[in-house]
């Protein structure tokens, strides 16, 4: 039978210890914290919810057209294209061609547009031809840049052409005019698309995205605490010098081992609160999690299979170290390795094939997706079970190992 005061009070012993250690405390409860705010101002930076405006350098070489669409009124059209109420495009008008791609290759400008002689004529008769150059600040912003420019000279194609067609249709005689409409649109929009956005909820504004990541940094910290935790059960008693005391006293293996990881699943409890009010309060965090929902509550189920899978783990590394800082190394690297190689931060997508192979495999991956597919894409418990009875049936193979490891460990020190 396992008394129960021993176990409160081996519980009580190891959360002194680890709040008393300002090296577990960073690990457990500064880094993750710290990693949150990371990723709030780095990968999910507050003005991406706003449209970025570019610096764009324009030649008029059109200046003095009298055609309805020209030079002039194309920069116009540039000065006041906005986008959610933010002006795209910031204008500086250059006369020589070689100073603006100077300052387009040296950062300055974002791109430029060189418009030729005749522009207004051309595009109103016919075809005219637009030199777009666009520049790169840095890879990201060659991308967005790229984008924009292409989808405004898109737009201003669709417009332009647009109006043609209406003014060409004043000179058709009535009887052929729906027809030649028809063509004429076929020819210069042959798909006419409207595109939606149908995203999960938790990635519709920076609140939840950053919510996204908050959901990481947790897995993230389970993997390399629980890691951690499990590997110095023996060691860490053993360089104190009180594990013969313990040994010696009435205290069996099993308390041990049952306060421990009750101690390790409490220290882990109070990291995943703390990690979640500092992604609010700090961050604008916002994890949508409803408790009238049945599936929102194998969350916290699904925390707690993650920390006892990699206590387990942690337990099985203990085998092969043989000090306090050899096994927190150990973690600590590993934890972090898993967090990226798992997909636990980064989506398994972006890796490669082998990874993403050994991914599909980890089962404290599973128990991560489970948690995702619920809080982010709404799934059933039905859609996720799967997910979720394959990590705790890893978990209990993979903790039970554990414990064979653990009690192998104190009858090896028992006996030297």
């Amino acid at each position: 039978m396992i008394r129960w005061s021993a176990v409160k009070a081996f519980i009580v012993k190891e959360l002194l210890e680890v709040f008393r250690s300002k090296e577990i405390m960073f690990w457990m409860i500064a880094w993750p914290i710290l990693w949150v705010l990371l990723s709030a101002y780095i990968f999910v930076p507050p003005s991406i919810e706003q449209p970025m405006t570019l610096d764009i350098g324009v030649i008029n070489h059109d200046i003095g057209s009298q055609a309805p669409m020209n030079g002039t009124y194309f920069i116009e059209i540039l000065n006041t294209t906005e986008y959610k109420g933010v002006k795209l495009f910031r204008i500086k008008v250059y006369k020589n061609e070689t100073k603006m791609i100077e300052d387009i290759r040296k950062g300055r400008l974002d791109g430029g547009f060189i418009i030729p002689k005749k522009f207004g004529e051309n595009v109103t008769m016919g075809q005219t031809k637009l030199k777009v150059y666009i520049g790169a600040r840095d890879v990201q912003s060659a991308q967005i840049t790229n984008a924009i420019l292409r989808g405004f000279v898109e737009g201003m194609n669709k417009m332009i052409s647009l109006i043609k067609i209406k003014e060409t249709l004043k000179y058709i005689p009535k009887n052929v005019r729906e027809f030649v409409r028809s063509w004429s649109l076929g020819i210069a929009m042959p798909i006419n698309a409207t595109f939606v956005e149908v995203k999960p909820k938790v990635l519709m504004s920076r609140a939840t995205i950053i919510g996204w990541f908050t959901i990481g940094a947790l897995g993230m910290s389970m993997l390399y605490s629980g890691l951690s935790i499990g590997s110095l059960m023996v060691v860490e008693e053993k360089d104190r010098g009180t594990l013969k005391r313990l040994l010696a006293s009435p205290m069996t293996s099993t308390e041990m081992l049952v306060g421990k990881t009750l101690a390790g699943l409490i220290s882990l409890a109070v990291m995943s609160l703390l990690v979640i009010v500092a992604g609010h309060v700090m961050c604008g965090a916002k994890i949508i999690w409803n408790p009238t929902r049945l599936e929102h509550w194998l969350v916290p189920l699904l925390l707690i299979v993650v920390a006892l899978f990699t206590i387990g783990l942690g337990s099985l590394l203990s085998l092969i170290t043989r000090s306090v800082r050899g096994a927190s190394a150990l973690s600590t690297i590993l934890g972090l390795m898993l967090s990226f190689l798992a997909g636990v931060w980064f989506p398994k997508w972006m890796m490669p094939t082998w990874i993403q192979a050994f991914a599909d495999f980890f089962p404290a991956t599973w128990a991560i997706d489970a948690i995702r597919e619920i809080m982010v894409y709404e799934l059933e418990m039905k859609e996720v079970m799967f997910k979720v009875a394959g990590s705790i049936v890893a978990t209990v193979v993979v903790y039970g190992l554990g414990v064979v490891a653990y009690k192998h460990l104190l009858r090896k020190y028992a006996e030297a």
